[in-house]
């Protein structure tokens, strides 16, 4: 494919306007920013002196092929019901990244596979902080191991950071829901429990709870014997107790009215009671071995994700990469975007 065009997908919600702010720098007059409220994608791209150009999408209808014509490359930074899109792009020969934390969702995109190779085509899922970073800190740590039995990813959110409408009702949406993680026990666990404190880098003790993140689900395909689990609290400790406590006592319910929700994401978003800082800690164990770690912190989730989203779309639109569905794991390795962040980042 002789074009580069690229087509974010939310392109201006909190993680789409900065994936391309980055990739404009590389591909000026080629990211195409596409969105159900055209009046937003104008005015984002008046906003960045038109080196990015706005389109009218929605991808919850049905997507014409001509309106993908001389696009490259699409990320997804919305949350869909169904795979139609990710098919239609896949089946016209467009490379695809999707930066969900559904797991569900993920599960779907990876029956394309087929479709991604018969008609010459790559899709990248797993792509952001959590997932995406997650994952690959999990394989650089586990792989300093000749075996693991245990691997704890810890995710710390900063309560006052900017995260988008999408980010925040996927979170309060979980609280609600159950699930089960391939070698454990088989019960289900429910979002926000099982509590662990944790010390994060540059930060200090927090407690983290289970959560539904998809890294846990996809690691498992990796290390079938190990017990893999995922945890996520913010960083005002008062807030993990809060939001354990409407756990505990079923108030959570509530949020299952749509209303309450949006009230709620708003509130979030206006309130702001902690800091934008983020971090991961991962933790590989085996029996008998001394454990190893790796930690990151920065500020900023959405622009994390969003760094980890333009390397991958660079990658693609640059270099070769097997045909298929793949998530970000099994075609890169941490050290591909150490480079996206500062050298303190690590530790």
């Amino acid at each position: 494919m002789t074009t580069k065009n690229i087509l974010i997908v939310g392109g201006y919600g909190e993680v789409g306007r900065k994936i391309a702010k980055l990739l404009m720098q590389s591909y000026p007059n080629r990211v195409w920013i596409a969105g159900r409220d055209s009046q937003k994608a104008k005015q984002f791209c008046v906003q960045q002196n038109h080196l990015v150009s706005p389109m009218q999408l929605d991808v919850s209808k049905p997507v014409q092929p001509k309106q993908l014509e001389n696009i490259a490359l699409v990320i997804m930074c919305l949350e869909q019901q169904d795979t139609a899109f990710a098919e239609l792009c896949l089946s016209e020969g467009i490379m695809y990244i999707d930066i969900t934390a559904s797991h569900t969702f993920l599960t779907k995109l990876e029956l394309l596979h087929p479709v991604a190779v018969q008609h010459q085509s790559t899709a990248v899922m797993s792509v952001g902080m959590a997932p995406g970073l997650t994952n690959l800190m999990a394989m650089y740590v586990a792989q300093q191991l000749p075996s693991i039995a245990k691997l704890h990813i810890s995710i710390l959110l900063g309560a006052g950071d900017k995260h988008g409408n999408g980010a925040i009702h996927w979170i309060l949406d979980q609280l609600n829901k159950q699930y089960t993680v391939k070698n454990h026990t088989g019960t289900k666990i429910t979002n926000f429990t099982n509590k662990r404190f944790v010390h994060f880098y540059k930060i200090g003790k927090r407690s983290v709870y289970q959560f539904n993140f998809s890294d846990q689900h996809t690691l498992s395909k990796h290390f079938p014997r190990a017990q893999i689990v995922t945890r996520m609290g913010f960083d005002v400790e008062w807030l993990n107790r809060f939001v354990s406590f409407l756990q505990k006592s079923r108030l959570s319910n509530m949020l299952k009215i749509n209303k309450i929700q949006h009230i709620l994401t708003s509130l979030i978003q206006k309130v702001k009671i902690g800091s934008s800082v983020c971090a991961i800690k991962v933790e590989a164990i085996e029996k008998h071995t001394p454990p190893i770690a790796l930690s990151f912190v920065d500020n900023d989730e959405s622009l994390v994700t969003a760094k980890i989203a333009a390397a991958v779309a660079t990658e693609l639109l640059e270099k070769e990469h097997p045909l298929g569905t793949y998530h970000i794991e099994e075609l890169f390795k941490l050290d591909a975007f150490i480079d996206q962040f500062d050298d303190s980042s690590f530790i």
